[in-house]
């Protein structure tokens, strides 16, 4: 397969990041282009028909209903700030469905429109890799991810370990706890508190296999913990070390943790 080409301004190295006005108008574009095809039918209504659709008469209020907030109608997406554009585009991913059009052959070939469940996931694939062209030019990089959270764009090499993370099989002492680490280490906004929790959340799923997880990895496992126990992650006291550069002893907790357990399970797995 032939490389995509690289124009001259690409070859000369001197391609800007996106601004928030390059990306809101980006934005417009995709969804229109979805609205015209009649993804959002569902979410919206249905323009053929009149019906009204999830957001029932108004989006902002719905949007106050599921996000505590009021945000404007996406067709005033030029007027967004950053966080509308995020929340939105968030939105319209959970609610974006696959749509079957049906022509009639009379004389004047009117159109039904419905919605194929069953395909939801296509449409929302396809989403993703139109909106995230854009976002992963905006700014530092920016992706949404397959669970539908926009996030920071990851280092090729921590991608299939965030994304393809192993199941355990206990969805309340441990895979809620790890969804919900990486939801808020890589959220939009995640702040130093958030990324903390996030390893903690992790090193409670794995104090849950501390036993198990000793005899698979040895004394790694004490190091583990001497770790959540001494860098004030759980507990406080006067001898923690806290004054630890977050940038750099933060990312290392969280993808070492991370790839601990999603190691522990698919050895546990094998057995």
């Amino acid at each position: 397969m032939n490389e995509k080409k690289r124009y001259y301004s690409q070859r000369q190295g001197i391609i800007k990041p996106l601004v928030l006005e390059d990306l809101r108008a980006a934005f417009k574009s995709v969804y229109e282009n979805f609205k015209t095809e009649y993804y959002f039918i569902d979410f919206l209504g249905n323009p053929l028909s009149y019906g009204k659709g999830i957001i029932g008469n108004s989006f902002e209020t719905f949007c106050m209903r599921e996000i505590n907030r009021s945000i404007k109608h996406p067709k005033m997406a030029l007027m967004y700030k950053e966080e509308d554009l995020f929340d939105v585009i968030e939105l319209l991913y959970e609610n974006i469905n696959y749509p079957l059009v049906i022509t009639s052959n009379d004389m004047f070939g009117s159109k039904k429109t419905s919605s194929i469940p069953e395909k939801k996931d296509v449409a929302q694939k396809k989403y993703r890799k139109e909106i995230n062209v854009f976002l992963r030019q905006y700014s530092s990089g920016w992706e949404l991810s397959e669970d539908g959270y926009i996030r920071n764009t990851l280092e090729e090499g921590f991608v299939n370990l965030v994304d393809n993370t192993a199941v355990y099989g206990d969805e309340t002492n441990i895979d809620a706890k790890i969804r919900r680490a990486k939801e808020l280490y890589l959220k939009h906004g995640s702040n130093n508190d958030d990324k903390k929790a996030a390893v903690r959340e992790i090193g409670d799923a794995l104090e849950f296999i501390r036993t198990d997880l000793k005899e698979k990895i040895g004394k790694n496992e004490a190091d583990l913990f001497n770790i959540l126990n001494n860098f004030g992650i759980r507990h406080n006291n006067a001898a923690q070390k806290t004054d630890y550069d977050n940038e750099v002893y933060l990312p290392w907790m969280f993808y070492t943790f991370l790839s601990t357990y999603d190691a522990y399970v698919k050895l546990k797995k094998l057995e």
